[in-house]
């Protein structure tokens, strides 16, 4: 079979808040943290600091990137603040499965050529309708190597080149056709299949208005200040001052085309994950979404037992994970040492008090897909002679690897600190660097240091695009199993293919280790009583928020 390699999104939390990311693709990591707490910054709060009467705050430990949808780098803060203002097309729902928004539907027949329906009734804030032209504009400046958005690479599409740019100088876009005011086409090289596409394309393109913005070059699309206050949204809420490191202070739609929202304003405050807690009991914070706010382990018992917080757990989709650089660690059986010398259930045992599932891969537990791969084994007997045979094969012994983890999650800074003794006691010594969230990326993108870990939250309805991220784009393994592979899982339809398939990728790569699970398990999530529609649901927080309202 064909081997490709489809770049595409990085799904980043909290690397999505899946990133807890998801990313994903985008798809698709950890949240980083900001020292400073976002306190009552931009009014946030009334004088007493109590919450405003009508203002909702989102807590979240990641800083932001950006506002500007076309640059969306698929970390999870970054698409929350995205899809306030600009729909996507489609949505994952609590239940992990796919919603319209701004689509109406999207049909295809042959896997090839995807049609999708806008909803008819979507217009922008200022009264002019929503077009299938909109999104046409849309996927030329996505494409365009002038905007040169690198996490989001259209190469499957007609018309692109192997880094999803269409040729300079050519300004349309062949695989993307309007039908009529409401209906588009998307052309594919080779076949990608329906939840693919969605998982993949259609819930991170925020569409934006061409009759707005079509006079601007697209050398200078990326830093246009014009996004960081928008004067024509899709979405809910409209930004009306940020500040990327402690907050983006919104306002409501009130031409919203899906309803008025419900609440005038909205908050997305900035804090260190220490300061969730007592924000939620305050009352300075109201809503901390899984993907988005990652709550201290040590403080989950107390935001259970808040009297004015309801709190829940979700899915266990989120993956505290260790990306190997297989450049700089090419010995296989050091990277088998660091995983069969780990005794990952102590680490579950003395952080997580025993929530977490020890797992291998891709395939999550309280996935679809999981066939019950057996995590590997704590064996520090042959974790010390695979070690001795790495030795005997020429690998150098006083090698130190640094280990580059997310600042932002104190949770995996411990348990990388009981990786480290394990490892010493096995031979191999490693360094604990942590860094904000935005560094640790572009290291893993650049390939800069030995072993990056960040909390990665696979999509549980399409996981494919974020193993061709991370294993190409990170971890720098290549595999014909994982090759082959990803073209069946792209193609296929059929849900038992596609659970063998994955069974077969997860197999390779807990092997060959490109990656260490330190453990999967469902984070935590915080809704204030006072916000009734709300859900800290893993997935689909926000697609209702123009329904939230505060009680009296």
């Amino acid at each position: 079979m064909k081997k490709i390699s489809r770049r595409s999104f990085l799904k980043v939390t909290g690397i999505a808040a899946a990133v807890s990311a998801a990313a994903g693709l985008l798809t698709g990591c950890g949240s980083s943290s900001s020292s400073q707490g976002a306190g009552s910054q931009a009014g946030s709060t009334d004088s007493a600091g109590g919450a405003a009467e009508n203002i909702v705050n989102i807590g979240s430990t990641g800083v932001l990137a950006t506002l500007n949808p076309l640059m969306v780098d698929a970390t999870w803060v970054n698409m929350y603040a995205a899809t306030l203002q600009f729909n996507p097309l489609v949505a994952l729902d609590e239940n992990a499965e796919f919603v319209g928004i701004l689509a109406d539907r999207v049909e295809t027949e042959d896997n090839l050529t995807y049609t999708i329906h806008l909803d008819d009734n979507a217009t922008w804030s200022d009264g002019q309708p929503i077009t299938a032209q909109d999104l046409k504009f849309t996927m030329k400046c996505l494409t365009s190597s002038k905007l040169g958005n690198t996490t989001m690479m259209l190469s499957a599409l007609v018309g692109t080149d192997d880094n999803g740019f269409r040729p300079d100088g050519v300004d349309d876009i062949e695989g993307v056709q309007v039908v009529d005011d409401k209906t588009c086409t998307f052309s594919f090289k080779y076949e990608v299949n329906e939840v693919s596409f969605k998982n993949g394309y259609a819930q991170y393109l925020y569409t934006v208005p061409e009759h707005v913005l079509k006079d601007v070059a697209e050398e200078d699309l990326a830093s246009y200040d014009w996004f960081k206050a928008p004067t024509v949204i899709s979405g809910p809420y409209r930004c009306v001052d940020v500040d990327y490191n402690h907050y983006a202070s919104f306002e409501a739609n009130a031409a919203y085309w899906r309803g008025v929202p419900k609440i005038e304003k909205l908050n997305l405050k900035i804090v260190a994950a220490a300061q969730l807690l007592s924000g939620l009991q305050s009352g300075e914070i109201d809503v901390v979404p899984p993907l988005l706010g990652s709550i201290n382990l040590d403080d989950y018992a107390a935001v259970r037992n808040l009297p004015n917080v309801n709190a829940e757990y979700g899915a266990a989709y989120a993956v505290e994970a260790l990306f190997i650089n297989c450049n700089t660690i090419p010995e296989k059986e050091i990277r088998q040492a660091m995983l069969c010398g780990l005794d990952r259930q102590t680490i579950i045992d003395g952080l997580l008090d025993g929530a977490g599932v020890v797992c291998d891969g891709f395939a999550v537990p309280d996935g679809p897909y999981y066939k019950g791969l057996v995590g590997t084994a704590f064996d520090a007997a042959r974790a010390k002679q695979l070690v001795e045979t790495a030795k005997a094969n020429g690998w150098d012994s006083s090698k130190e690897y640094n280990v580059y983890l997310n600042s932002g999650e104190e949770t995996l800074i411990n348990a990388a600190t009981i990786a480290q003794s394990y490892w010493q006691a096995i031979g191999i010594n490693v360094k604990l660097n942590p860094v904000d969230l935005d560094t640790l990326m572009t290291m893993c993108i650049n390939g800069e240091g030995d072993v990056y870990g960040v909390q990665y939250t696979y999509p549980p309805v399409d996981p494919s695009w974020d193993i061709d991220w991370v294993l190409n784009w990170w971890c720098f393994y290549p595999s014909d199993v994982v090759a082959d592979g990803l073209n069946v899982l792209w193609s296929t339809n059929d849900t038992d293919t596609y659970a063998e398939t994955l069974y077969a990728i997860d197999q390779d790569v807990q092997e060959n280790v490109p990656i260490i699970n330190l453990y999967a398990n469902g984070p935590l999530g915080a809704v204030a009583k006072r916000v009734s529609g709300a859900k800290a649901s893993m997935y689909g927080c926000l697609n209702n928020v123009h329904e939230w309202t505060i009680n009296a």
